[in-house]
């Protein structure tokens, strides 16, 4: 799976940039999402804690948002989450909630 985010502002490109990767990659299948937000969730201790994943998962399931991405580097420093536009604001009240408010 490979996921290739363009920024709003130049959305009109996106056919040139589907067929590039047609041309480059032969995919089986590309699906184009629209109105998608980023949020990512960085913090040294998330390698070294289990259950970080899952809980930013179940507080945005929770809320009734759904993730339409996911992304963690090697380094699991980071987890890029990708929802809904319109569903940005509420996702960064619960992620921070669930971690800055609801200390364990």
């Amino acid at each position: 799976t490979m996921s290739i985010i363009v920024d709003g502002k130049d959305v009109d490109k996106t056919p040139d940039i589907v067929e590039k990767i047609c041309e480059v990659t032969d995919p089986n299948h590309i699906e184009i999402e629209n109105d998608l937000a980023l949020i990512a969730i960085v913090g040294r201790g998330m390698k070294s804690k289990k259950g970080t994943a899952t809980r930013i998962f179940a507080a945005l399931s929770h809320a009734d948002i759904n993730i339409k991405m996911i992304d963690q580097g090697s380094s699991e420093l980071n987890i890029i989450v990708g929802i809904h536009e319109a569903d940005f604001e509420k996702a960064i009240k619960v992620i921070y909630d669930m971690f800055i408010l609801s200390e364990d």
